[in-house]
């Protein structure tokens, strides 16, 4: 099976479902993160364009060390958008990678990136499959499955399904720590620790699902019908 996360932002992605993404590996699965802005507002002591070409240096660390691949679309942050030009280069990606599976972020809150990144989910999966638009690959046979995942820790997500992640806790702490500089960003804005709050997320969705850890995904019905077979691990 093939999986795609879309990451608002990098490190958003494994974050929220950096588990899940290691449990998809574990049983054979191809998975590609789609990081669509380049993190270059994070940290005020660093220039833009630097601060984008180290958030991409922590993205790949942090996706080789989950064993997944990276697509880096480059936009700076605040522009993530379901423009036109957006909506074809993404639908590009989906025709390349050909995904079961698409994994984005829920449009909750103020977290303007990610609710960008569920509008341009939502507007490219749909076009994939559609023949008469015309950019480079050919149509999928039928858009893939959609699912959103909460991006932060924000309330308001109602989850309809979960991943055990217990077993795959460590790997998701391994790539976190991949991103140190967001970390720095989330110490100095949040006083928050990265590790610590996706820990207390997943030990909070974990209690709902009654596991020691898990990531919570939400299907939407306007969307159309899920496969009848389990897409997540």
């Amino acid at each position: 099976m093939r999986v795609i996360a879309i990451s608002a932002r990098p490190g958003d992605a494994e974050f929220a479902v950096g588990g899940t993404l290691a449990r998809h590996r574990k049983r054979g699965d191809d998975v590609t993160i789609v990081t669509v802005a380049n993190g270059n507002s994070a940290l005020p002591d660093v220039p833009p364009r630097d601060l984008a070409a180290l958030r991409r240096a922590e993205a790949e660390a942090a996706a080789e060390r989950l064993g997944v691949d990276l697509a880096w679309m480059d936009h700076s942050d605040f522009a993530v958008q379901a423009d036109a030009v957006t909506r074809v280069k993404f639908v590009e990606i989906l025709r390349a990678l050909q995904p079961d599976l698409l994994l984005a972020p829920a449009a909750l809150g103020n977290v303007l990136d990610a609710t960008g990144a569920w509008d341009l989910a939502r507007a490219a999966a749909e076009m994939s499959a559609a023949p008469n638009v015309l950019c480079e690959g050919d149509p999928l046979p039928q858009p893939p499955a959609l699912l959103a995942y909460e991006p932060t820790w924000t309330a308001g997500f109602a989850p309809t399904g979960f991943v055990d992640i217990t077993d795959a806790l460590e790997a998701k702490h391994h790539a976190l720590d991949a991103h140190v500089s967001l970390a720095a960003s989330l110490r100095a804005s949040h006083g928050v620790e990265l590790g610590e709050a996706a820990e207390t997320v997943a030990a909070y969705r974990g209690l709902q699902a009654g596991v020691a850890f898990a990531e919570a995904f939400r299907a939407d019905s306007r969307l159309g019908p899920l496969p009848t077979r389990r897409l997540l691990p």
